[in-house]
């Protein structure tokens, strides 16, 4: 049988140097582009096998189940290729043949790209179900990595004290964050994926959609960046609390000093009971009542009374309670709780009691006219706390403590006795220059000027007995005295300047009290003392209804109004 060839084909083979075989150009059939369509084929599930992989991995699946789902399709991908290979080889020679060879291979290429994509398919959809098993597992691990993180962390600054715990907490805190962003971007990811493989279920297995998607990615989202905000105020918030933890612990080291200095007395006590305000008030009420006894007996006297020895202020009933206290707390307040009043400490604060508080009785008789009368005195002398601290031998830290102490205590409470009384009225503190200029220019004696400028000038000093001659703080009689030095009179009286002293060196110039004039001298008494007519006070007029005084610790110098209990005598030195 004869086969007649068509002249219009005309096929050649030629080998090229390197053994490949090619066609001519007139012959040449579009097999290349049927290839290129079965390897896009293969590609579009090489990279979906891609996207598993990455997935599994940054949702921290199994690396070896990941490689079980894609190698399906990688094997079937290489197998594609092959194919196609044996195919172009196999290719007729013949135009027809060439055509029809092509129209199957674009037909058993297609068939195999469908078919590694049913596959592919169903296997991804197989694995769906683990992969949200796993997800709860994802969770934990999660968790329990952050957990780890921060506990370690936390407790590893916890060796540094409470600031290196807050330091630890932010420092796990922070990495604790960073994980945080890493799932967070993994589970994005897993829930994108999860609503992709239920798209390529058929329309009945579908069960998620796009708004199930978009409201589960904003969920996310807006968990993860309250995270970052909370991150971000934890700077803020950590050395606030260090600060107010540094600052707590000071607070209660300091307390824990302070109860073990003298200033312990100002602090609650630390146990129920006896303290050392009540023993102190027991033990000074055991002496007044010591001393009233003898007073109301008077035993082979006429009538009894008190004398307080050199006694010099404003009170009726004089009081060292106050001195008490912090000469006591003084001697025997540092190195120990002196606060706490076992048997040690209340025998330690009778000692200093005894030592301060003392009183003798003496027979003295008066005659008054015709009659004689025959006292009993109990003589009474109550030592401040600058003579302890003298007879102490305090040095001059200890000094400096127990003036603190006292200031603090008679600021406290004026008084441990009856202070002033009514008269003590319309007291001031301070006064400007032109208040004391308004009070000045009233004055037309030079000499009565210089001393009530003086004075006045001097309203808001401290009262001091021991620093009287200091010049940084008075008592009345030191008042009195350099008021009037600076007028060039000296007031003192063999050699002294109590009040009482004074009074008695000015005992031939006393004035009438309807005669009062600017810088005369007013003398009181509110008490026995012994000395010239009991003389304990003095204050200087400045006019117009008003006098300035040295009252007592806690009112300093003051400006006050004129008053005249207890007056004994008024005198002008300039006279």
């Amino acid at each position: 049988m004869k086969i007649n060839k068509e002249k219009e084909v005309k096929t050649e083979i030629h080998k090229k140097n390197n053994g490949k075989i090619h066609k001519k150009k007139d012959a040449k059939i579009d097999n290349r582009s049927t290839a290129t369509r079965a390897k896009r084929s293969a590609t579009s599930v090489g990279r979906m096998a891609e996207s598993v992989i990455t997935e599994n991995v940054e949702g921290s699946e199994n690396i070896e189940e990941s490689l079980e789902v894609t190698g399906i399709a990688i094997r079937p991908v290489k197998g594609a290729i092959s194919e196609g290979n044996r195919i172009r080889k196999k290719i007729s020679t013949s135009k027809l043949k060439k055509e029809g060879t092509g129209k199957r291979i674009r037909r058993k290429t297609s068939a195999k790209g469908k078919e590694l994509a049913k596959k592919s398919a169903k296997r991804t959809a197989k694995n769906a179900s683990k992969n949200i098993a796993k997800k709860t597992s994802q969770k934990v691990t999660k968790e329990s990595t952050k957990l780890a993180v921060k506990t370690g962390t936390t407790v590893a600054g916890s060796a540094a004290g409470p600031e290196g715990t807050l330091i630890g907490m932010a420092a796990g805190e922070a990495v604790g964050m960073k994980i945080e962003n890493t799932f967070y971007r993994a589970e994005q990811k897993s829930r994108m994926m999860k609503y992709f493989m239920d798209k390529l279920k058929s329309g009945e297995e579908q069960n998620d959609s796009l708004f199930k998607l978009v409201g589960s990615i904003v969920k996310n989202k807006v968990a993860y960046i309250i995270m970052q905000v909370m991150s971000l105020l934890a700077p803020l918030v950590v050395p606030i609390l260090i600060v107010v933890m540094v600052a707590t612990g000071i607070v209660f080291a300091i307390i824990a000093v302070l109860y073990n200095s003298p200033f312990a007395i100002f602090l609650p006590p630390l146990e129920s009971g006896d303290t050392i305000q009540t023993v102190t008030t027991q033990y000074v009420s055991e002496f007044n009542q010591e001393i009233q006894t003898l007073v109301d007996e008077h035993k082979d006297a006429d009538e009894g009374r008190k004398v307080y020895v050199d006694y010099e202020g404003m009170n009726s009933e004089p009081s060292n309670y106050y001195d008490i206290i912090c000469v006591y707390m003084v001697k025997y307040g540092y190195e120990n709780t002196a606060t706490k009043m076992n048997e040690t400490n209340k025998q330690n604060l009778k000692a200093v009691f005894d030592d301060m508080c003392r009183y003798t009785t003496e027979k003295v008789t008066e005659k008054k006219g015709k009659k004689k009368k025959k006292y009993l005195e109990v003589r009474i002398t109550l030592k401040s706390y600058t003579e302890m601290s003298v007879e102490y031998q305090f040095d001059e830290e200890r000094q400096e403590t127990l003036n603190k102490l006292m200031s603090a205590c008679i600021t406290s409470n004026p008084s441990g006795g009856q202070t002033g009384g009514s008269q003590l009225s319309g007291l001031q503190g301070s006064l400007t220059a032109q208040e004391i200029t308004s009070i000045t220019d009233k004055i037309t004696d030079p000499t009565q000027k210089t001393v009530v400028s003086f004075v006045l000038s001097k309203v808001g000093y401290p009262y001091s007995q021991s620093l009287r001659n200091s010049g940084k703080a008075f008592d009345c009689s030191s008042l009195a005295f350099y008021g009037w030095k600076s007028a060039g009179v000296d007031i003192s009286f063999n050699g002294s300047t109590t009040a009482a002293a004074e009074a008695e060196g000015l005992k031939d110039k006393t004035v009438k009290e309807k005669d009062i004039q600017p810088g005369d001298l007013i003398f009181y008494s509110y008490t026995t003392n012994g000395r010239y007519k009991n003389i304990s006070h003095v204050g200087i007029y400045v006019g117009n209804g008003k006098m300035v005084e040295a009252v007592d610790e806690a009112h300093g110098v003051c400006l006050g109004n004129y008053h005249n209990g207890g007056l004994v005598m008024i005198c002008r030195p300039g006279k």
